[in-house]
């Protein structure tokens, strides 16, 4: 191939190819200066007009050519700072750890659809410099992306387990967006204050709706800051305490099923029939279970009564105030103490639960992105460094996602 056209290929300005040597595995292309212009000082980011203190080349690695890799050898000249008075190396716009931009937007985007080991395996480079690589791409983006913080109208705000031993990451998702604004190792409200500080106080009191799962950090955090917000129970959650209220009660009832050696029951309430049990929705196989509870052990049938009492309240949103009060009473008036708990504790947020009904949004695009973290951190094996790992989830779920830009 001409010397010409491989300069009008590689098109990076003020340098051309002066010699190209291929291999079998690999192309060499030796460039050189078309114009001997003022160096850039990598120390201050300045153009010095000292006198160039000694000359070298760096070999970078840039995108594949005739299916071979592209190994370019770049001159590059020192300098004395003078600012620092540091013999500095010059700056290349063009060039970072020894690849070319081009190169590291390729493991970006790589790296964004499989594992810094399938993308160093496909690019023949070593999992450390795919991670080096990604990780200066990722935070260049994030200046430029995410700084300042994002605004969102109307927002979601959940944590994910990262690691064992109850470490987590607690994620900010724009709803109207469906992606992850912001994200922070660690949870409840010191965390969110975080956010809510990131932002100015105009941001802050534009915020009209904030869904989340209840936890007092977080409502704490959100009356403190999110003055003019919409705190909204989630009811997905909602649906959960209920089913944990029921998995309870199912548990201590088949403990003493056993001990009473009580076979049919014990078959029931077995943990193989515990998704039945779960269901929102009320199928045939979950109608027969309730049939045969109803005369086998009515503490179990009567907290799945109170679970399908609740669920029902979302069905009208005219009759919400009144049913959620009627529910609250039975609740604490059935004496079954997990739903004691849980009719006191949603006593205690009723105004949130309510909420729902003037502003029906959810954690539901929370839940999804944690599924996706969940299975992001499970194709690496586990994260090491959370800083990393946080880049990551906006890389996948966030402002960070290459299809953005596509």
């Amino acid at each position: 191939m001409h010397l010409d056209t491989i300069t009008e290929l590689l098109n990076l300005q003020n340098y051309k190819a002066a010699m190209a040597i291929k291999t079998e595995e690999s192309i060499y292309i030796v460039l050189e200066r078309v114009e001997d212009t003022p160096p850039v000082c990598s120390g201050c980011g300045k153009v010095h007009g000292t006198s160039v203190h000694s000359r070298d080349v760096v070999i970078v690695e840039d995108l594949r050519m005739l299916d071979k890799r592209v190994f370019l050898t770049v001159p590059k000249r020192k300098i004395k700072c003078l600012e620092d008075n540091k013999i500095r190396v010059e700056e290349i716009p063009w060039l970072r750890d020894r690849v070319t931009d081009r190169f590291a937007e390729q493991v970006y985007r790589l790296t964004s659809i499989t594992t810094n080991q399938e993308a160093g395996w496909f690019l023949g480079i070593d999992d450390e410099k795919v991670y080096r690589i990604d990780k200066s791409k990722l935070e260049e983006l994030a200046l430029e992306r995410m700084d300042p913080t994002p605004a969102p109208k109307q927002m979601s705000v959940d944590e994910v387990a990262w690691q064992k031993w109850h470490k987590y990451v607690t994620n900010v998702v724009d709803i109207d967006q469906r992606k992850v604004i912001w994200n922070h190792n660690g949870r409840g409200k010191v965390t969110l204050d975080k956010f809510f500080r990131s932002l100015g106080k105009e941001d802050r009191e534009n915020i009209e709706a904030v869904a989340c799962d209840g936890a007092k950090g977080y409502l704490s955090s959100i009356k403190q800051y999110a003055v003019n917000a919409l705190i909204v129970l989630d009811h997905f959650h909602v649906k959960k305490y209920l089913n944990d209220a029921v998995d309870t009660v199912r548990k201590e009832e088949l403990k003493k099923a056993r001990q009473q050696q009580n076979g049919e029951l014990s078959e029931i309430l077995h943990c193989n029939k515990r998704f039945i049990l779960m269901q929102n929705t009320v199928t045939k196989k979950k109608k027969n279970l309730l049939e045969r509870l109803s005369s086998l052990n009515e503490k179990v049938y009567k907290s799945m009564l109170l679970k399908e009492q609740f669920v029902a309240i979302y069905k009208d949103h005219k009759t919400a105030h009144r049913s959620l009060k009627e529910w609250i009473v039975a609740a604490i008036r059935s004496n079954i103490p997990a739903f004691v708990a849980l009719g006191y504790k949603f006593f205690r947020k009723r105004h949130y639960l309510l909420n729902y009904f003037r502003r029906q949004i959810t954690t539901a695009i929370s839940e999804g992105i944690n599924n996706k973290i969940k299975r992001l951190s499970r194709m690496a094996y586990g994260y090491k460094n959370v800083t990393y790992f946080l880049l990551k989830i906006h890389q996948h779920c966030g402002l960070l996602n290459p299809r953005l830009s596509t």
